[in-house]
């Protein structure tokens, strides 16, 4: 009887002790335009801010404004922005932002190169195969020629001591005639977070 006195109270802790390690975490929902602040690091609100000045500016530049006029959707294609940040950036998830909401604008048509592999084997197969009804195969020699072509670059500066540490990114994006070679826009975004840390050395 002594002994169970004991022992019960000592497994009852035990088994809220355990409980307690192994409740699962909490999830929910939140506003995917909120600020994020998780940590000083690129995320979605610096993806979400970028994208958007970007695409404000092109759209407001005289010289785009000019070339889209009169219901012309000029061909444009997106080469891979860089990364020379020491930042893991996905550049990827940045071009199709910027690339959709310029699409979702009128004013412009994109073409994906990424796709032109599988575009051929497509055209291959439905003029080659013997398998598609001739007419209403896609003709070879048929798809659009870029006019213009957007690109950019990231850079970054780090610098932090005992108590902060703060991360400076810049992104320039341009949009060249690729016939001439003339740059016809060009914006910039700049940010810079801090982090603060009291107490604790990095």
């Amino acid at each position: 009887m002594k002994l169970s006195r004991v022992l019960l109270p000592l497994m009852g802790a035990a088994s809220l002790t355990l409980a307690g390690c192994s409740s699962a975490p909490q999830v929910s929902y939140v506003d995917p335009n909120s600020v994020d602040t998780t940590t000083i690091g690129y995320g979605s609100t610096d993806l979400q801010t970028i994208t958007q000045k970007m695409v404000d500016s092109m759209l407001a530049s005289p010289a785009v404004v000019q070339i889209t006029g009169n219901n012309q959707r000029p061909t444009v294609y997106f080469q891979d922005i860089q990364n020379r940040t020491d930042q893991h950036i996905d550049t990827r998830q940045l071009s199709n932002a910027v690339s959709t909401r310029l699409i979702q604008s009128g004013k412009f048509q994109f073409l994906d190169m990424s796709q032109v592999q599988n575009l051929k084997k497509q055209l291959q197969y439905q003029n080659d195969s013997g398998m598609v009804d001739k007419a209403t195969a896609a003709k070879i020699g048929k798809q659009l020629g870029a006019q213009y072509m957007v690109y950019g670059y990231i850079t970054s500066i780090s610098q932090r001591n005992t108590s902060q540490q703060s991360l400076y990114l810049q992104v320039t994006m341009s949009l060249m005639n690729i016939q001439t070679g003339v740059i016809v826009w060009q914006g910039e975004k700049q940010i810079r977070k801090l982090e603060q840390r009291s107490g604790f050395s990095w």
